[in-house]
């Protein structure tokens, strides 16, 4: 169990694309303990 209130409650992802038209995959990595982010392929 997780203490209260929790450290982050929302995490936001901003990221800008150069062509909207296409595909982007932008996966959200996330545990108890800490979130990360990369380009995917």
């Amino acid at each position: 169990v997780l203490p209260e209130p929790n450290f982050l409650n929302r995490v936001c992802l901003d990221f800008g694309v150069a062509h909207a038209d296409q595909h982007y995959h932008v996966p959200l990595l996330v545990s108890p303990w800490s979130y990360s982010t990369y380009r995917g392929s």
